[in-house]
């Protein structure tokens, strides 16, 4: 007995030397938790809901165009390309639907100056969005300060491809549209082999 009550004295001498948090049990399994402070975010189903219009939008702009009538099947199979990347982001979809329209337009009657805005636009919407989207799931939210990163190049680019499609537009409707026609394949060509190159770093991870 008195063994065991020097035994027991001396752990307690230990531990009164150790100080409290040797007395503290230690949680078993129980992960870290660590906080972190985000900015303004957005819900990722709203950036797939974006998305889903713009292409949905595309289909339906490009069907305005004279001589384009692909009939109700035909609508509801490019409508179905049309929100791919929005389902199924992480395949080249976006790349797909802008090969899609490009050929559903050059093969057919030049466009109105006004359809090839909107579509140059929607397009744009599009390629912008579907790299983001496919880093994502359903429950992510994305930082909006993510979504504005590099905005003002994009604009830019963006009020430049309006100017561009506008000139072509008025071109082609007065005659000389074989010739904008191949340069709009070309741009459709670029275009889509751009869409489907995975850059090392892309827009949202540039840096300044």
């Amino acid at each position: 007995m008195s063994g065991l009550l020097r035994t027991e004295g001396v752990g307690a001498w230990v531990l009164d030397r150790l100080g409290a948090g040797a007395r503290t049990p230690r949680g078993r399994g129980g992960p870290p938790e660590v906080e972190v402070r985000t900015r303004p975010t957005v819900p990722a189903a709203v950036l797939r809901v974006v998305l889903a219009l713009a292409g949905a939008g595309a289909v339906l702009v490009a069907q305005g165009a004279p001589g384009l009538s692909p009939g109700t099947g035909g609508l509801v199979v490019l409508l179905a390309v049309g929100v791919a990347p929005a389902v199924v982001p992480r395949l080249p979809s976006a790349a797909v639907l802008l090969l899609l329209l490009g050929a559903w337009l050059v093969v057919h009657d030049p466009a109105p100056p006004l359809v090839l805005a909107g579509l140059v636009l929607l397009v744009h919407v599009v390629l912008r969005l579907a790299p983001v989207v496919a880093l994502t799931g359903w429950r992510t939210r994305v930082e909006v300060a993510v979504l504005r990163t590099d905005l003002r190049a994009a604009l830019a680019a963006q009020a430049s491809a309006q100017a561009l499609a506008l000139v072509a537009g008025a071109v082609a409707g007065s005659g000389g549209g074989s010739g904008w026609r191949v340069a709009g394949l070309v741009v459709v060509l670029v275009l889509t082999s751009l869409a489907l190159a995975r850059p090392e770093r892309p827009w949202w991870r540039a840096q300044p």
